[in-house]
């Protein structure tokens, strides 16, 4: 969504929960509309959450003052994938999915985080359309699947994650790059400068920007890590930093 339109909305949101007594949602937003958001809730009541703990794709719940926002109170619903028959099925990736389920006419803003772990998936979604998932949802890329509920506490909705452990010479995103996907600081500084690298869904290209604790990095068709712990200096006067690489 536009900066400018989502801004707006969140404030007609706000507008709502203190003058109307009422507890509002948003769908889905990324982490970059996550960021704007957060520049117009000051003062706010509010939570942002995506069916987990851990996940990107989260939304907004703004209530009344004197509510207590909880996770429960979140519109979301959790999913389960699998194969029809487990004998014939086929491998399938973050992407078939999504593919699939947009492909039944959907908008992305119902669908928050999947996660695929072996050959089944796990999907949080909207509600109000987790009925039509349940019912329309048979196919995955070329395999007959099932789509279910699921309980909170699957396995299946845990990230997966490679610690990495490097130093670098400095906290800015050219070096952090390098570090968590395994390539030259040449080769992260001129991604980012294409336009291939983003912090918190945010596109840099200026490859001196700086990172911090907890920020996640994309990398254009390497993949996705956070910046879990900056640590100290070693005695090369290099930083040690512990990145989680997503699997």
């Amino acid at each position: 969504m536009d900066e400018l339109l989502l801004k707006k909305r969140i404030m007609e949101l706000r507008k709502r929960a203190e003058f109307s007594y009422r507890t509002e949602f948003t769908d889905f937003l990324t982490l970059s509309e996550i960021d704007t958001a957060k520049t117009v809730l000051s003062g706010s009541n509010y939570m942002f959450y995506g069916g987990h703990p851990d996940t990107e794709r989260q939304m907004l719940c703004i209530a009344p003052e004197d509510v207590d926002i909880t996770a429960e109170l979140f519109p979301i619903c959790r999913l389960r994938i699998v194969p029809k028959h487990m004998k014939f099925a086929g491998d399938f990736s973050h992407r078939d999915v999504l593919g699939s389920v947009l492909g039944l006419g959907l908008d992305r803003d119902v669908i928050g985080d999947i996660f695929v772990k072996d050959k089944e998936a796990y999907l949080l979604c909207a509600e109000r359309i987790a009925s039509f998932l349940i019912e329309q949802l048979s196919q995955v890329r070329h395999t007959n699947v099932v789509c279910e509920l699921a309980g909170a506490e699957e396995s299946g909705f845990e990230k997966e994650f490679l610690m990495v452990s490097r130093t670098v010479s400095a906290i800015r995103i050219d070096s952090i790059a390098a570090a968590a996907f395994g390539i030259s600081r040449s080769s992260a500084a001129t991604a980012v400068s294409g336009g291939k690298v983003f912090i918190n869904g945010r596109e840099v290209t200026s490859p001196s920007a700086s990172v911090k604790e907890q920020d996640v990095i994309s990398f254009r068709g390497l993949g996705k890590a956070r910046l879990k712990e900056i640590g100290n200096l070693t005695k090369k006067g290099r930083i040690s930093v512990t990145l989680e690489r997503y699997q």
